[in-house]
């Protein structure tokens, strides 16, 4: 399983998961510490793990690194693309630099790591691509324009890319969590109106889409 944004958040509490389900683990991230803290961790526990650092805006630096993690641990089955940013869009100020992260990172970024896993997917005729979007990508949410439209671009490209994807094999997941307690929201300027679950409550949803290999699950309900 490769889980890209592995170094933090919701990547960080769904590496842990899946190492405990005995998963091997590709972990990417521009973080390069968090990533060694976490691998020594998974290590310790005697998950069978590597790790790249690499930016998902980055394409080609993506490609590379991903290929140098199947040299080291084989082909990819499972893609968990987690990597992801957010910003507030305030009418003072929208933020255009921002906004502009905002989508490389997460719709760009998506796209490229599923770029570098499909050629092998489709040459095996099997494999499973799991998105994270948002439920903010299902309805404008207010002072997170950016962020919508980007999670929302996930959505569409993932249900655009499912149909012909199931006839050759390979499955695709398109995960819309609710509020998250993660280091990016923490630090959010607008916070949101409801209370956040932790990461560990949302790698366990994660978890279970991927084993039921479900076309869209939102959560909480």
């Amino acid at each position: 399983v490769l889980v890209t944004g592995a170094a933090s958040g919701i990547g960080r509490a769904l590496s842990a998961a899946l190492g405990r389900e005995g998963a091997v683990l590709g972990l990417l991230d521009r973080n390069a510490e968090g990533l060694t803290t976490l691998a020594g961790e998974l290590q310790a526990a005697g998950v069978h793990c590597a790790l790249a650092e690499a930016d998902v805006r980055q394409r080609e630096g993506i490609r590379e690194a991903i290929h140098g993690l199947v040299r080291q641990l084989g082909p990819v089955d499972v893609l968990v693309a987690c990597a992801g940013i957010t910003g507030a869009t305030l009418l003072s100020d929208l933020a255009i630099e921002e906004t502009e992260a905002i989508v490389q990172v997460n719709l760009l970024g998506t796209a490229y790591c599923i770029d570098a896993v499909l050629p092998a997917m489709l040459a095996r005729g099997s494999g499973h691509i799991v998105g994270i979007g948002s439920l903010a990508g299902c309805r404008g949410m207010a002072y997170s324009a950016a962020y919508s439209a980007s999670k929302a671009g996930v959505a569409m490209y993932l249900e655009s890319l499912r149909p012909a994807l199931r006839r050759r094999g390979i499955y695709v997941t398109t995960v819309l969590p609710g509020f998250v307690r993660t280091p990016l929201m923490e630090r959010a300027k607008v916070q949101p109106p409801v209370a956040m679950m932790p990461p560990e409550r949302a790698a366990g949803y994660i978890l279970k889409a991927i084993r039921q290999r479900n076309r869209v699950y939102a959560f909480p309900w």
